[in-house]
């Protein structure tokens, strides 16, 4: 492929993915920023309107499991049992890691370089547990005990 054509078709290819929407939740993978979760911007809401806020979590001790996605070296557990995650309010501990939970219900915690995000709906949290390479990428979903 001479260079005009590799122009051309990386023109072509830009305008097709630039016309490419998609107004749902989406979730990034970590980069030199690290992970984050976002929400692709629609039209703004009306003057005085808020965006509509994510009903508040149940306050409390959450456990569940996590599944590994990402298992560098094999020296992951396929899966793990989590525990001590506590909603307080908009605010979560689990271990070393704090975070305020977002009106959109989402959450985004680190310690050092590893980081525990996702989103709540209602009181259940599906999330990732992430720790750079050779770490392991776990899947997580929480729910409250009892």
């Amino acid at each position: 492929m001479t260079r005009p054509e590799m122009k051309r078709s990386l023109v072509a290819l830009t305008l097709l993915l630039g016309s490419c929407a998609y107004n749902g939740p989406t979730v990034q993978a970590p980069g030199p920023a690290g992970p984050g979760i976002g929400v692709e911007a629609g039209a703004p809401p009306p003057p005085g309107m808020a965006p509509p806020s994510a009903p508040a979590p149940e306050s409390g001790p959450y456990a569940g499991t996590g599944y590994v996605l990402r298992n560098q070296g094999a020296l992951c557990s396929q899966q793990i049992r989590v525990t001590n995650f506590v909603v307080n309010g908009n605010r979560v501990n689990f271990g070393a890691y704090r975070g305020v939970i977002q009106p959109d219900g989402s959450l985004h915690m680190q310690t050092g370089p590893t980081y525990v995000y996702g989103q709540f709906i209602g009181s259940h949290f599906d999330g990732r547990f992430w720790r750079p390479p050779p770490g392991c990428t776990y899947d997580l979903s929480l729910d409250p005990v009892g």
